[in-house]
């Protein structure tokens, strides 16, 4: 996996993870408990597909807000600005093919 790829995959996991975090919390203020591992299990065979497709799809893959409010997949967003590390991460990965050949 190119360095570009491995850190858009991080980012994935990252809000995916906030996403999960997030959705138990409610789910442990509606039952007045926390919901345990179970929760998380159930969570991801429910909504891990869903997800993927709705983070594939959104704009806060590319942004660099991501940390903030990515977990909201937004297709638009009145905040969104390109995270230039994308950039830097791909560069340095075609910088590193050209030095090799």
């Amino acid at each position: 996996m190119d360095k570009k790829k491995a850190y858009l995959f991080c980012k994935f996991l990252h809000t995916e993870m906030k996403k999960i975090d997030e959705d138990k919390w409610y789910e442990g203020e509606r039952r007045k408990n926390d919901p345990g591992q179970e929760y998380i299990v159930d969570w991801i065979n429910k909504n891990a597909k869903n997800w993927r497709e709705a983070w594939e799809a959104s704009k806060c893959q590319h942004c660099s807000f991501w940390m903030y409010c990515g977990h909201n997949l937004k297709k638009e967003c009145d905040n969104f600005k390109f995270d230039e590390k994308e950039n830097e991460t791909g560069e340095k990965e075609e910088e590193n093919k050209h030095t090799k050949e």
